[in-house]
């Protein structure tokens, strides 16, 4: 995931569109003035945190892919630390949960020591997560089922109506929309549009059973905060 993760970097820092949503946020934000790059914004977080961080929050929470992928990006160092020290746990275990987190992140009401509030939830959300009580093995159109659900909705067995759209759809546009990651988005596919069982899921894509459990449970709680958009997914 990590080479996946800084070869997606390198790819935004020469992006056109990610260049206008940073002067974008330049224009709006005192503390991003004169950035014009992913890069330069990434540079400003270390130099007033909760500003920054509190700006690229608000835009990742209104469903801007590009500021959660910024934040993302300012806290790999940190996770890849804190997956070192976690014999239970993987970096990608914990890059799923801060993403949660961040398009989640309470930017009304924790406006302070916001990163640090964005460590200790990641850390508490990898520990939740770890022991699950059921596997991932379901019908291939449940992440059409989770979409339609509110937040928190656990994996269950009722099928979508009629015409809704498919797994393969739903899952197109939720990495079009940066709601996962590639390599979650592989996970997800091989769990819900192909109907591998979990422990199936771990051997192909060299991760244990735990690990995949969880994964997919925080992806498709975030899939669920977008029911709109997931719901038009042709």
């Amino acid at each position: 995931m990590l080479q996946r993760l800084d070869r997606e970097w390198r790819e935004l820092e020469d992006d056109e569109g990610a260049r206008s949503a940073c002067r974008r946020w330049s224009a709006r934000v005192e503390a991003l003035a004169g950035c014009s790059r992913p890069g330069d914004v990434l540079a400003r977080v270390p130099e007033d945190p909760d500003a920054v961080l509190l700006a690229l929050l608000e835009e990742a929470v209104a469903g801007d892919g590009l500021a959660a992928r910024v934040v993302l990006q300012a806290f790999l160092p940190k996770l890849v630390r804190m997956a070192g020290l976690d014999r239970a746990a993987e970096v990608d275990d914990y890059v799923t949960a801060l993403w949660c987190e961040v398009v989640a992140y309470p930017v009304g009401r924790r406006r302070t020591s916001v990163a640090a509030n964005l460590v200790l939830d990641t850390l508490k959300a990898v520990h939740r997560d770890r022991r699950p009580g059921c596997d991932v093995a379901v019908p291939p159109d449940l992440v059409v089922v989770a979409a339609e659900r509110g937040p928190g909705h656990l994996v269950g067995s009722e099928p979508p109506g009629p015409g809704g759209p498919s797994a393969d759809a739903v899952l197109r546009v939720a990495r079009e929309h940066h709601l996962v990651d590639p390599g979650t988005r592989e996970l997800l596919h091989s769990v819900y549009a192909e109907g591998l069982s979990g422990a199936a899921a771990a051997r192909l894509h060299g991760l244990s059973p735990g690990a995949v459990r969880s994964r997919c449970s925080r992806a498709v709680r975030v899939l669920a905060r977008h029911p709109a958009l997931l719901a038009d997914a042709r």
